[in-house]
């Protein structure tokens, strides 16, 4: 049986139909499953007239919220005429795309690009690139926990177990309280089993699907140590990171890393679909011709999308703006775990946060109440990340205003669980 709710005839209507013609794989569980007729700027509007004030960007994906002025005028300015499909074809965009993104890294790493259509299939293209500049090493050292696509290699490094009899595990903080010794035990224990048989390792900057972990900063740099000292391959996932997400353009600034490769994706188009991997020319130059080509990959509207996401970021100052709106943004999340005892925690920073729930049946209730709201108006979340924590993640554009507006909203929908 599929998601109803009363009084909502039209949407009803088409989540029937959906759930009719659309295998259920399709899409992660939301107990919402809203029907959108438009968007603009921070909000989604229903087919059914209610106005959400969006706290997911898609899922970080529209860092600059919906129908964003200047974005849509630049991106049909850089589209113009070209095709929609340049396979074995370039085009002056592609170009510039990808001159900005390795020029807006800022470290002799950043020498080349390789383009990807999502975030898994850039997970795979970087780590192709490691295997292949060392083809006599077999060993794929990966953090726990962390996510990183569900096909081939992405998959076999996510989660904490692995089909694939190459993958090895470190352990990645998650407010146990271990010092940096015991992390860089692990890793030397690593070494010491496989010395010289280790291709690459893979980390996210912060955990994302398993609720929102956020690590100290030496840790990150912890592992950069230790691969730069055995040569080996620095893999950073920051398909859900980049662009503006932890208070600057990339994660790696924050964590203070400079990493030999680093995976983009989901924001950095702002809902076109992109990715691409930057980093070290050897590594990316491993991979002959065809080893890395597709379909869609660095295509026009990418490219396009990648050039007038960056022209906002600089024309708006967006990152000026998260870093003026996040103590007011966690200081609203602070109030509200206050007011409410069944959030057990809330971790994040810049505009991204997992509210902890007390169980997965109190964070979907709160999912549903949000969206239920007051009157016409409601706070939409996507269902929760490791069975129990919201996540948090609005649109870099929002206000202080539009901040208040969300918070009153969920603190009186809220009241109802208690």
């Amino acid at each position: 049986m599929g998601i109803f709710h009363f009084g909502e005839e039209k949407g009803n209507f088409y989540r029937s139909q959906w759930n009719e013609l659309v295998g259920r794989g399709q899409q992660t569980y939301t107990p919402t499953q809203i029907v959108v007729e438009r968007a603009q700027g921070v909000y989604l509007y229903t087919v059914d007239r209610r106005k959400l004030i969006d706290f997911t960007s898609g899922v970080l994906v529209s860092n600059l919220g919906y129908s964003h002025p200047l974005f849509e005028r630049k991106f049909r300015y850089y589209y113009g005429e070209l095709p929609r499909n340049t396979y074995n074809m370039i085009t002056p965009i592609q170009v510039e795309a990808s001159r900005r993104l390795i020029e807006s890294f800022g470290y002799s790493k950043a020498q080349k690009i390789l383009w990807a259509a999502s975030g898994s299939e850039g997970i795979q293209k970087a780590m192709w690139c490691a295997l292949h500049r060392y083809p006599d090493r077999f060993i794929i050292v990966a953090t726990r926990h962390g996510f990183h696509g569900k096909k081939g290699l992405a998959a076999d490094v996510t989660g904490e177990s692995s089909p694939n009899p190459n993958v090895r595990w470190i352990s990645f903080p998650m407010g146990e309280g271990y010092g940096k010794e015991y992390y860089k035990k692990e890793l030397d224990n690593l070494w010491d089993e496989y010395s010289g048989k280790v291709a690459l390792l893979i980390t996210e900057p912060y955990l994302g699907a398993k609720g929102s972990y956020h690590p100290p900063k030496w840790y990150h740099k912890l592992l950069q140590e230790w691969c730069n000292s055995h040569d080996i391959p620095f893999i950073f996932d920051e398909v859900q990171s980049c662009f503006g997400r932890t208070g600057n353009m990339y994660a790696f600034q924050t964590y203070e890393v400079e990493p030999d490769l680093v995976v983009l994706g989901k924001g950095m188009a702002n809902g076109e679909p992109a990715s691409a991997v930057v980093g070290r020319e050897d590594l990316i130059e491993s991979l002959e011709y065809g080893e890395a080509s597709d379909t869609f990959s660095g295509g026009t509207s990418a490219c396009c999308a990648v050039c007038a996401t960056m022209d906002v970021f600089e024309e708006e100052n967006i990152i000026e703006h998260v870093r003026e709106i996040t103590p007011y943004f966690q200081m609203m999340l602070s109030k509200l775990k206050e007011r409410f005892s069944f959030i057990v925690d809330v971790r994040g920073e810049g505009l991204v946060y997992g509210i902890d729930c007390v169980s997965s049946e109190i964070a979907n209730m709160c999912v549903l109440e949000a969206y239920y709201g007051v009157g016409s108006e409601g706070v939409h979340f996507l269902g929760p990340l490791a069975k129990k924590v919201l996540r948090v993640s609005p649109p870099l554009i929002i206000t202080e205003e539009e901040i208040d507006r969300a918070f009153e909203i969920l603190n009186s929908a809220w009241e109802r669980i208690e």
